[in-house]
């Protein structure tokens, strides 16, 4: 068995680790039921809920869990919250002693060097998922990034990308599973299906986008862009679904003030041939108009909200995408999306509607809705695999 490198040798008996230090391999595993995720990859922990979901199913009973980095979805899963232990032997052995996990999952690539090999000491297991983001590294870590890369037991990636990445930084590269990207899929809005049934009566024939989430600070260009799609077609409904705690009245009176015919879904109004701009202000019914409009706008993402936008909702209902600049964590969702054909990026009002103005074309929104929704259901795959690796590692530990 090989011996810790000496770089890492030395960062370790800097920690307090005692020489001679044991090949990582020789110690014993240990049996446990706990996770441990740790997320520094923010745009990978939206995937967390539904991965302990269906590890839980797959295994049949509740998942005992602790959460720590990025932690905004520890409650949804009934994890514990920590902090990781300093990079210090005594501290790592004192959040280890009583009832080490039994495999920990890091999601995103750190230099942790000596609390990985404090896992390994206490016969955990440990697997990295690197996603496009989350394996960079400053010049000053590269000394030590290929010697805690083989602190993983196994080292996986969501992308090509991302596996080529580890592979510079020191992975063997026969060692980089690429698993694909996770699911982070939320259930999808509800809807009433004889609701979604009259409306699409009303609408046959008729285009339409929406413009999804939006804050008055984004009406002026999305009023632009719909002036200016309204010259590829006179009939073109706009849907406007404001952003929780927004005043729906702004919108319209906005709308109305650059001569508009505007309804309100609030006020009983529907898209009748006469309206032009309908404002959906029942928040209930979002799901209703994902699933009727071909062309989304997702919004608070033209102008700086610190909001958290995500493309899969409109994805999975089979709608093509629009976003702006500004979509918070899941910018390389977005941006992947967008590489492979599923969605758009506009940076302004003249782009929104130029966007909005060539996928009137129903062959055009069809192809592009059809690359999100594939894309989205492609997730399921990654996540699979990656819950038959964490079931080994917890229930089989000998054979990890």
């Amino acid at each position: 068995m090989a011996r810790p490198s000496s770089a890492l040798s030395v960062y370790l008996v800097t920690a307090g680790f005692r020489p001679p230090l044991p090949a990582p391999e020789s110690f014993a595993r240990h049996f446990g039921e706990k996770l441990w995720i740790h997320v520094s990859d923010a745009a990978a922990a939206s995937a967390v809920p539904t991965l302990v979901a269906r590890l839980a199913e797959a295994r049949g009973e509740p998942l005992k869990a602790v959460m720590s980095g990025h932690v905004g979805t520890a409650q949804d899963i009934g994890a514990r919250v920590t902090r990781l232990p300093r990079e210090r032997a005594a501290d790592i052995r004192a959040a280890l002693a009583v009832d080490p996990p039994g495999a920990a999952l890091f999601l995103g690539f750190d230099i942790l060097p000596a609390f990985l090999y404090g896992l390994r000491e206490a016969g955990t297991r440990t697997i990295l998922v690197a996603g496009p983001d989350s394996a960079e590294v400053s010049p000053g870590g590269r000394l030590l990034s290929r010697a805690t890369l083989r602190l993983f037991d196994r080292v996986t990636a969501t992308t090509d990308s991302a596996a080529t990445k580890l592979s510079r930084l020191g992975a063997p590269h026969a060692g980089i599973e690429v698993v694909g990207r996770l699911e982070v899929t939320a259930p999808p809005p509800p809807v009433d299906p004889r609701a979604q049934e009259d409306l699409a009566r009303t609408l046959a024939g008729r285009p339409s986008w929406l413009a999804a989430d939006v804050v008055l600070d984004e009406i002026r260009p999305i009023l632009a862009a719909q002036r200016q799609a309204n010259g590829m077609s006179h009939r073109l409904l706009l849907v406007i679904a404001p952003a929780p705690g927004e005043d729906p009245s702004a919108f319209v009176a906005a709308a109305e003030a650059r001569g508009y015919s505007v309804a309100r879904r609030s006020e009983g109004g529907v898209p009748s041939e006469d309206v032009q701009i309908l404002v959906a202000d029942l928040p209930e019914e979002i799901g209703l108009w994902l699933r009727l409009a071909p062309i989304t706008f997702v919004g608070r993402s033209l102008v700086p909200t610190g909001g958290d936008a995500r493309p899969d909702a409109p994805a999975a209902l089979g709608s093509a995408i629009l976003y702006g600049p500004d979509v918070g964590a899941h910018r390389t969702d977005f941006d992947y999306l967008a590489s492979l054909g599923g969605a758009r990026l506009v940076h302004d009002g003249q782009a929104l509607g130029a966007a909005v103005s060539s996928l009137l074309a129903p062959d055009k929104t069809a192809a592009m809705a059809h690359v999100a929704w594939t894309e989205s259901s492609r997730g399921a795959e990654g996540t699979d695999r990656l819950v038959d690796i964490l079931m080994t590692a917890l229930d089989d530990p000998e054979a990890f």
